[in-house]
């Protein structure tokens, strides 16, 4: 007879797959625990198993040449749908069992198994031992393999802890390493434009400039200011979304007039870079936002791609209406690679083109787009393929 399912199936079986372990090399630990279930219990097989999805696979075993038996066959399979310790003194007489076709192949006339449980609520398997005459086991013998399971149990957890601890490490280094990424590029980005801004000041304080000289000075100036009230800007917001501080004032607005507007701001930067736009969204295509971030959102995407495209490339924002509205900005630019996109959206990155470009700026455009995009609880994702150009798909609630 074919064992229920536990009524935390799909969540029991996640706990199984978290904890990593099956089809893993023997280990000396559970090796050790099959061994002493078996001598505590005076049987001739001892065994910790794992109770797949269609499977039931032995981590440890003692007495066996078995690696693993089918679902439909297990014992196991009984035991793991409560908490409890399940002894069948002879199974060719309990109807659950008395039809297995394992009785016969594997001369098994006792079981006896304890639930090895994760996280105190998933029974994952079992340490269990079989005989192949009837028996009963002694009230000591019990709890022994009930001591027994709960010791894998913990091996099982520490196994865990431990990967998470490793992951925890690499995270900090990770997090060093950004660090010391983000403090050298800010601050270079504040160190360059506040260079030419004292440059420029020390040359009209020392010279007597004509006006036109004095005025292009000025401008210089005042486009390097721009530049550092951009980037505190930016570094101030991504604080907020840090710290989820940012208020949206939602309205409705209409995302394709959103679009034109932002061509219509970036169209003197791409004509300059030799690089066309198309606006090609379908009106109206109305949304519930905040306009003013996700009019900044569109700008970082544009930008983006104007700077990541080549003289006589070009750049298009196309619409979709099926569904959520979305905005898909496609161009012809470099690409990104592929080991890379996982990465585009973390703050303070900066892919490869960026150094190969001489592009400036901190990376956080990107951070901001999907910060501003997961407060209006709309998604972002970005393809891309070098030499091939980069298409984003921004979604956004109706």
């Amino acid at each position: 007879m074919r064992a229920p399912l536990p009524p935390d199936e799909p969540a029991r079986l996640a706990a199984l797959l978290d904890a990593q372990v099956l089809d893993t090399a023997p280990e000396e630990d559970f090796d050790d625990i099959a061994l002493l279930a078996s001598q505590i219990c005076g049987t001739p097989v001892g065994l910790v198993s794992l109770v797949d999805r269609d499977r039931q696979w032995f981590k440890a075993k003692f007495g066996t040449d078995l690696v693993a038996v089918p679902r439909d066959l297990s014992f196991c399979a009984h035991t793991i749908t409560s908490h409890d310790l399940l002894e069948v003194p002879d199974a060719s007489t309990d109807p659950r069992f008395a039809e297995n076709p394992a009785i016969n192949a594997n001369n098994i006339k006792f079981y006896a198994g304890a639930p090895v449980v994760l996280d105190g609520t998933y029974a994952v398997g079992t340490v269990c031992v079989i005989d192949h005459v009837p028996r009963v086991l002694t009230a000591p013998q019990r709890r022994a393999l009930r001591s027994l399971a709960r010791h894998a149990s913990v091996q099982l957890e520490l196994r865990r802890y431990a990967r998470n601890a490793a992951d925890i490490a690499d995270r900090m280094r990770q997090l060093d390493r950004m660090k010391d990424s983000f403090l050298s590029t800010v601050s270079h980005e504040l160190r360059t434009p506040l260079s030419t801004i004292r440059g420029y000041l020390e040359m009209l304080l020392e010279d007597d400039f004509d006006a036109e000289t004095s005025r292009r000075f000025l401008s210089v100036m005042s486009r390097n200011s721009d530049r550092l009230l951009r980037l505190i800007d930016e570094l101030l917001l991504v604080a907020k979304m840090t710290e989820d501080r940012v208020q949206l004032d939602l309205g409705d607005v209409d995302l394709a007039e959103l679009a034109h507007q932002a061509i219509a701001g970036c169209r003197a930067l791409a004509e300059h870079r030799g690089v066309t736009l198309h606006d090609r969204t379908e009106r109206p295509l109305p949304a519930r936002v905040d306009a003013k971030r996700i009019t900044q959102v569109l700008n970082h995407l544009l930008v983006n791609a104007i700077k990541f495209t080549h003289a006589d490339g070009e750049i298009t924002i196309d619409s979709s209406t099926g569904g959520e509205p979305e905005l898909i900005i496609t161009d012809t630019g470099v690409g990104i690679a592929a080991d890379e996109l996982p990465h585009v959206f973390d703050r303070f990155y900066r892919c490869a083109a960026t150094d190969v470009m001489a592009i400036q700026g901190p990376g956080l455009g990107l951070a901001i787009v999907k910060s501003i995009v997961d407060a209006h609880h709309g998604s972002v994702h970005l393809e891309s393929e070098p030499g091939a150009g980069t298409t984003v798909r921004l979604t956004l609630p109706r």
